[in-house]
């Protein structure tokens, strides 16, 4: 009686903790969801900071910030504090959603727009890579990139960008 009672009490345990595990469809619309409010946070072209660092840092932290896993997080950080505004500089592609403007838009730090094309869920890592591009209004040359996200704290985050390769 005591072996079948551990039985399906292993039974009971392992279904539980299946029915626990990562799962496809939901990571894939939550994933989009994230990176979608993320992605619109702000217009395109809309000013975002002077061109200052500091103060660029401190929009970052306050802004964008809660959708970026801690590892990036301080990627963007240490890149905002060594980056040289105002000398002709580009944002590397970690930055990707910030342009630097020139004087027609009165010297500053502008939001850039990109749309969402295509989403890959990796089960194994337990992310989804999602390929975005900026939009025909873009300020500039067209960007295709691949955005990572993970689950960090209960809520899907941007961990990574690389160049499109698909």
């Amino acid at each position: 009686m005591i072996k079948g009672t551990k039985g399906l009490m292993l039974l009971s345990v392992s279904l539980f903790l299946s029915g626990c595990g990562f799962n496809e469809e939901e990571a894939l619309e939550e994933s989009i969801n994230q990176l979608e409010t993320f992605l619109t946070l702000h217009e395109e072209r809309e000013r975002v900071s002077d061109l200052n660092n500091d103060d660029l840092l401190a929009h970052l932290e306050e802004d964008v910030f809660p959708y970026l896993t801690e590892s990036y997080q301080e990627t963007i950080t240490k890149e905002v504090e060594n980056y040289e505004l105002n000398a002709d500089s580009v944002f590397s592609r970690n930055i990707f959603f910030l342009r630097e403007s020139g004087e027609e838009y009165d010297n500053g730090v502008l939001w850039r727009a990109f749309d969402i094309d295509e989403s890959e869920v990796n089960t194994e890592d337990e992310t989804v890579t999602h390929l975005i591009s900026t939009d025909y209004t873009s300020i500039s040359s067209s960007d295709v990139l691949n955005v990572e996200m993970t689950k960090e704290n209960g809520d899907w985050k941007v961990n990574s960008t690389s160049d499109w390769e698909w």
